[in-house]
């Protein structure tokens, strides 16, 4: 009776991994190694390969960027907000001393 021989393959990958990017405001440009992703219905999941991600954010001139490293099945959550590029705080009713207005 002849023998059969049977070999089994197995190919094994590793989990993906999936980063959610939330930054403000949702006009910012975000790329995620290299590839441009839309905000504009509010955050986004990525699913990526385990291991270190470039995230780069542009808004108005100003440019922020990192790397994300992510293990294989894990879930992270990205999130970075541009400052107003305004006042830091609000005026008051307060004068400076030396900027009195007076009456003529």
């Amino acid at each position: 009776m002849p023998m059969l021989a049977l070999t089994l393959s197995l190919v094994l990958t590793a989990a993906p991994a999936e980063l959610t990017i939330d930054v403000k405001p949702s006009e910012v440009t975000v790329l995620v190694d290299g590839q441009k992703r839309s905000l504009k219905n509010g955050p986004i999941t990525v699913r990526v390969k385990p291991g270190r991600h470039h995230v780069k954010l542009s808004f108005k001139g100003d440019t922020h960027q990192e790397e994300i490293p992510l293990k294989a099945g894990e879930k992270k959550t990205y999130q970075w907000s541009f400052e107003h590029s305004g006042p830091s705080t609000l005026p008051t009713d307060e004068v400076a001393p030396g900027n009195e207005v007076t009456p003529e």
